[in-house]
């Protein structure tokens, strides 16, 4: 029964790896559409908040506009985007923690959305690797859940810039298109 165990954990990680690894080879634009991204954003943190890897330890909070901005993604590539960035935060806190999400409106009319915690943090050397597919500093990852964000971002021709200082955190800001209203 517990060989069995094993086989069927391994047998979905390595499903999970495969599919990570088309979705970093091949991303496609989806099935895109006029995302509200406060809704989005919203409904995407409140399952992160049942993650085992968040438990009672870290604490989220979410603040975006008044006016709810629209996107043009891919539902689910915007949930794979922000579940990964989430799920990094969450495992460079080691133990108690705090993630903030939040929109704004840049005056370029670009969309921000900014994903930051106050866990370990990275170095310059991290800092230039971690889009690259594989590199990982984690024993259990597989290096491509950053180069999968950065290659979804780049299909809807959005912006990431990352800062980062050991023991202090880490802050990703994405800069995404605002909707074209239909004509």
């Amino acid at each position: 029964m517990r060989l069995m165990q094993i086989v069927l954990r391994e047998t979905d990680r390595l499903g999970s790896l495969v599919n990570n690894f088309l979705t970093f080879a091949r991303p496609s634009a989806g099935r895109t559409q006029a995302v509200d991204l406060t809704q989005a954003l919203a409904e995407i943190i409140t399952l992160f908040e049942k993650d085992s890897s968040v438990g009672q330890r870290i604490k989220i909070d979410f603040n975006a506009l008044a006016e709810a901005p629209r996107i043009d993604i891919d539902p689910l590539q915007l949930h794979q985007v922000i579940w990964n960035l989430l799920l990094n935060s969450a495992e460079a806190i080691v133990q108690q923690g705090h993630i903030s999400v939040t929109v704004q409106k840049m005056k370029n009319e670009r969309i921000l959305v900014e994903v930051a915690d106050n866990g370990c943090g990275m170095d310059e050397t991290t800092l230039d690797t971690i889009f690259n597919p594989f590199y990982t500093t984690k024993p259990n990852g597989t290096g491509l859940g950053l180069s999968i964000v950065y290659r979804i971002l780049e299909t809807y021709d959005c912006h990431v810039d990352v800062q980062s200082k050991p023991g202090v955190g880490s802050r990703f800001c994405l800069y995404f298109k605002p909707s074209q209203p239909p004509q």
